[in-house]
């Protein structure tokens, strides 16, 4: 697949609607901020890099945001790799360590995101998730997985800026 239409792929990816239009709804009625949630099987890279940078991401564009980050069977600890690589990005997780996904993260989620985990179980009725498991290991190459996560958070970033100006 060329550059041009990889690009056009991971941007339809990443405004497909994730959890069902009701959920979104309750949400903005309520006057609440866009809660995403990532989910990865072990807690402890790709979805802790996706919700640090989403949050860098929103503050950037003055977007009230929650981001979660959750693992299906979480590690106990996140990742060096991942540690290092977001400290020398200037972001600090102090103390966290990874946390085991419930139905409830996803109970009020505006959008969820998989980095591979089947997430039928947890997700409410007609709720759906993205599907980013094609992100590179954070532990083999970080700025590739930073990299790609980055990309996939650029069009989502995107519709809640619009979203906010439409308020």
């Amino acid at each position: 697949m060329n550059k041009r239409l990889f690009s056009v792929a991971v941007t339809l990816l990443a405004c497909a609607p994730l959890v069902s239009s009701q959920q979104q709804s309750r949400r903005t009625e309520k006057g609440e901020p866009a809660k995403v949630v990532f989910v990865c099987e072990h807690g402890a890279a790709k979805s802790i890099i996706a919700a640090a940078e989403f949050e860098r991401m929103a503050k950037e564009k003055g977007l009230a945001v929650i981001a979660v980050s959750r693992g299906t069977t979480p590690d106990a600890e996140i990742g060096t790799a991942v540690r290092q690589g977001l400290r020398s990005d200037g972001i600090d997780l102090g103390p966290a360590k990874p946390v085991k996904l419930s139905a409830k993260d996803l109970a009020d989620a505006s959008r969820v995101v998989s980095f591979g985990p089947d997430l039928a179980e947890w997700l409410p009725k007609g709720a759906k998730a993205a599907d980013w498991s094609a992100t590179p290991s954070p532990g083999e190459n970080y700025q590739a997985a930073r990299l790609y996560i980055v990309k996939q958070l650029e069009p989502l970033i995107a519709e809640l800026e619009r979203a906010s100006k439409a308020k």
